[in-house]
């Protein structure tokens, strides 16, 4: 039997002035979802994209597989 894999992507969100949650899973250069296969890689590119925005977007990390 197979063992199956997991991956993490990042989900950017932002709510809307109607309080609307609008989320957008990031892709990378050649828009492919951008997967990692350690869930801690995955959480300090999170962690440092929200500190670097000034948008009120929220980056968060979502387990797939």
């Amino acid at each position: 039997m197979e063992s199956k894999i997991e991956s993490f992507v990042i989900v950017k969100e932002y709510i809307n002035s109607k309080g609307v949650t609008i989320p957008t899973i990031l892709i990378n250069n050649i828009s492919e979802i951008m997967e990692f296969d350690n869930e801690a890689e995955a959480t300090n590119l999170a962690r440092l994209f929200e500190a670097n925005s000034d948008s009120g977007w929220f980056y968060k990390v979502r387990k797939i597989g």
